[in-house]
């Protein structure tokens, strides 16, 4: 139980710069690749701080 407790504890994306936990602000697409977007994100004591490129998921499903 204490693992799991110091998991909750311990930021998932934190700030480079100052440690603290960041949000994802903006995606956006990629201008070169359309495969990929670009996830830029906040941190609430630095501001803009760090973008990262990703491969593009599929915001729709296909229904049969």
């Amino acid at each position: 139980m204490r693992t799991q407790e110091a998991l909750a504890l311990k930021p998932r994306n934190p700030c480079p710069v100052c440690g603290v936990e960041t949000a994802l602000a903006e995606v956006e697409p990629h201008p070169l690749h359309v495969n990929f977007e670009i996830h830029g994100y906040l941190c609430e004591q630095c501001g803009p701080i760090k973008s990262l490129v990703v491969l593009r998921t599929s915001r729709l499903r296909n229904k049969h």
